[in-house]
C-alpha cells in the first residue's frame, strides 16, 4: 500500500513541477518502484528442496507395478470412488479407470495431498510416495 502511495504522489508532484516549471522530483516514484521490487524479491517462491529417500538407498528407483497401486487405491479410496458410489464423478473400481484418472490421482494424492478427504483412510507418506513413483514412470 505503501508503494502505491508514493507512486501517486509522485505523480501529483510531478505534475505540480510541471504548473510550476520546476524539474521533476523522481524520488518518490524511485522508492515506491524499489518498494515493490522488494516485495517481488521477498515473496518469490523457492525452489523445492529435494525430497529425502525413504527406506534403503535403492527404494525411491524401484518401478512400481499395478498391483501395488491398486492395493492402495483400494484400500485407501474405493469406499468413495467405486461402481456404486462415484464421488465428484471418479470411479477407480478397474484397472481402465485407473489408468484414466492417473492424472487426477497424482494431482489429489501426492502433489496436493487433498485426497483421502481429510485423510479419512489415513493414507501414509509412503502411499502417496508410491502413487507419485507409479505416475513418473512410463506409462504401461
Amino acid at each position: 500500500m505503501l508503494a502505491g502511495a508514493l507512486i501517486r504522489h509522485s505523480f501529483v508532484a510531478r505534475h505540480r513541477a510541471h504548473v510550476q516549471g520546476r524539474p521533476v522530483p523522481w524520488g518518490y516514484a524511485g522508492a515506491g518502484v524499489a518498494l515493490l521490487v522488494g516485495l517481488v524479491v521477498l515473496l518469490a517462491p523457492r525452489q523445492p528442496v529435494a525430497e529425502p529417500k525413504a527406506g534403503p538407498a535403492g527404494a525411491a528407483a524401484e518401478p512400481v507395478g499395478y498391483a501395488q497401486v491398486r492395493a492402495v487405491i483400494e484400500q485407501r479410496c474405493a469406499m468413495c470412488h467405486n461402481a456404486a458410489v462415484q464421488q465428484k464423478n471418479v470411479a477407480l473400481h478397474t484397472p481402465e479407470l485407473i489408468q484414466q484418472h492417473r492424472q487426477s490421482i497424482y494431482q489429489q494424492v501426492a502433489v496436493l495431498k487433498l485426497m483421502p478427504l481429510n485423510n479419512a483412510t489415513q493414507m501414509t507418506d509412503d502411499e502417496r510416495a508410491l502413487i507419485k513413483r507409479w505416475f513418473d514412470a512410463p506409462a504401461r
